[in-house]
């Protein structure tokens, strides 16, 4: 009995190793996320992406803005979005190549904003950037699962045509969230995850690849 306990600890230990090795970035920026909704509305909005404000040198403001939120609705959207993209390629892409992809993605959205959309009195939300690591992902993935990255793909490209040429912004995620949806930071996003991926292609993965390669 205490040989079997003790190959089930180690079985378990083994588990959670594996699922922190997998998942601690993850983790970490969903746990952001949710602390920052606890956060008073003075800071939020210090940490919102406002045109002046940055035009005044408040360049943090591009990076933070991303990682507050409209409230709890606008919060949950997002977590679970970036959960349900997270788990679906979580075997091809590492944390460390996750890493990049967000933080590349958010830079991107933010940016994009900020020269692009004056007209954006102020945003906030990781939903731009979500676009971003899910097109890099669906890059990465094609390899391993064509059927769910083709998935994606059409759905991305589906809903940047509905977005961008047909409705306009989704009203009912605005009713949801409690603010209008910025259709163009998923744009940028999913722009910038088109270049990540591209590139994740030739650094994280081309080992992998010549593998193959040599394999074949």
């Amino acid at each position: 009995m205490t040989d079997i306990n003790h190959a089930q600890e180690i079985a378990a230990r083994k588990n959670f190793d594996e699922f922190f090795r997998q998942w601690w970035f993850s983790v970490v920026v969903m746990i952001v996320i949710c602390l920052t909704t606890l956060l008073p509305d003075h800071i939020i909005h210090s940490l919102a992406l406002v045109h002046d404000h940055i035009s005044n040198g408040e360049l943090w403001r591009i990076v933070t803005s991303q990682f507050v939120h409209l409230g709890f609705n606008h919060t949950v959207l997002n977590l679970v979005g970036y959960l349900i993209v997270s788990a679906s390629f979580r075997e091809d892409v590492p944390p460390k190549e996750e890493m990049f992809a967000l933080l590349a993605s958010v830079l991107g959205v933010g940016i994009g904003i900020y020269l692009f959309n004056p007209e954006i009195s102020w945003y906030v939300g990781l939903s731009g950037a979500i676009y971003g690591i899910l097109t890099h992902y669906l890059i990465i993935g094609w390899r391993r699962s064509a059927i769910l990255s083709a998935f994606f793909g059409v759905f991305l490209l589906g809903k940047f045509y509905y977005e961008q040429f047909v409705a306009g912004p989704d009203t009912v995620t605005a009713g949801i969230i409690g603010g209008a949806v910025a259709i163009d930071s998923h744009l940028y996003g999913a722009l910038t995850g088109l270049v990540t991926g591209t590139l994740s292609l030739m650094w994280f993965h081309k080992e992998k690849n010549n593998g193959t390669a040599g394999n074949a």
